[in-house]
């Protein structure tokens, strides 16, 4: 084996643009740690050009805000971001001014670099459109109406540019309006341009815990009242139920399951609060995938975190993400405007400021923000 003298002579001789290259073939988390080779290659990886090419990593939360009202649109929301990095945000505008035929923009879901908004027209002003757009490069497109005549119970939106540059829209529909089960299921294809109706490959009588979605392994995941997760791939050709363990079921009559699903280093999490102490959460994923088999990995204790005991999940504090390289989960507080992060694995807590107060307010969709820089999208006028 060579010596470290050696590797860093060695090192030293690659030119800025091979120095790149093999960035980009490596995963967010190390990049991160490469910044602090040296300040030549802190320059390189923050270079705007040359960020276009190498992986990015969470870089904070977009969220939709009230502060830009007027009195002659008292109901406009627009909006904004809380940053966790120092670097520079790749966007000009967190409020999307790019955006400009619409007076309400209302981010809904974030996945891979692109946002997913409910956008209210200037005029006419009472319609609207649902707008998928990259707020680094100011691309968008508006996604066509379903034309399905049923209720919708929910939207959700996927991309991931590791596997495919074109991105889909989930229409979940209401099978029956008193009791919102899963109805059919239309899948939207960037591809295509196009709608397609797939039936629900899941069963009758499910019904869907609003509190987003994953997308892993090509599929999106959801969480049900009854304690499954369903998941479904983006063409409607495979459909799949994921059962949990008696652990899990923790649930309240008034919110339902007690519990969060999010993806992390390309596996599946599941946290929930315990039956027996609302002081922890405790934390699951799914070890293996084909088989279904989870297994305990972490306590968290709230009471740590928040500096008080018998705090509520949902109620008094809402578990928003989960970062995507590391086990660092994020969390918001109903009665502060603190943003907080909790390092799993080293128990370490951190408090940033926020702009939005909660108190008296429902949980604002803070929605994780990875920057796509790579032109995706046709720009629409």
């Amino acid at each position: 084996m060579g010596s470290p003298k050696k590797s860093a002579c060695a090192a030293a001789d690659l030119t800025d643009d091979l120095i790149v290259e093999i960035l980009s073939r490596l995963p967010a988390k190390s990049i991160c740690r490469f910044k602090c080779v040296s300040w030549h290659w802190y320059g390189l990886i923050t270079n705007p050009e040359h960020r276009k090419k190498i992986p990015q990593t969470l870089s904070g939360f977009f969220y939709p805000s009230s502060n830009m009202w007027t009195p002659e649109d008292p109901a406009r929301t627009i909006p904004d971001f809380v940053g966790i990095v120092g670097d520079e945000e790749p966007f000009s505008d967190p409020s999307l001014t790019f955006l400009a035929s619409y007076s309400s923009i209302i981010p809904k879901i974030s996945c891979n670099g692109l946002l997913f908004c409910l956008c209210w027209k200037i005029s006419p002003r009472d319609e609207s459109d649902f707008v998928v757009c990259n707020p680094a490069t100011e691309k968008w497109v508006v996604v066509p109406d379903s034309a399905d005549e049923s209720i919708s119970l929910e939207y959700h939106f996927v991309f991931d540019p590791a596997i495919s540059p074109h991105f889909q829209v989930f229409e979940i529909t209401d099978a029956d309006e008193n009791y919102g089960y899963i109805g059919d299921v239309n899948i939207y294809s960037s591809e295509t341009g196009a709608w397609n109706c797939r039936g629900n490959g899941w069963g009758d009588e499910l019904q869907l815990v609003d509190r987003g979605g994953v997308f892993l392994n090509g599929m999106l995941h959801l969480l049900t009242y009854d304690f499954k997760i369903l998941a479904v791939d983006t063409k409607g050709g495979k459909w799949r139920t994921i059962p949990l363990m008696e652990p899990m079921t923790v649930s309240c009559f008034c919110r339902g399951p007690l519990a969060f699903i999010g993806q992390s280093q390309g596996r599946l999490y599941y946290i929930n609060m315990r039956a027996a102490d609302t002081s922890k959460l405790s934390v699951w994923i799914l070890e293996d995938y084909d088989s279904g088999e989870w297994i305990f990995r972490y306590n968290i204790s709230t009471a740590q975190i928040f500096g008080e005991k018998n705090l509520m999940f949902e109620r008094d504090y809402a578990l928003i993400a989960i970062h995507p390289e590391s086990n660092l989960v994020f969390f918001v507080c109903r009665c502060e405007d603190l943003l907080i992060s909790y390092d799993m694995d080293r128990g370490k807590v951190c408090v940033s400021n926020l702009k939005e107060h909660l108190y008296n307010r429902p949980f604002l969709p803070y929605l994780p923000y990875v920057p796509f820089l790579k032109d995706s999208l046709a720009a629409q006028g």
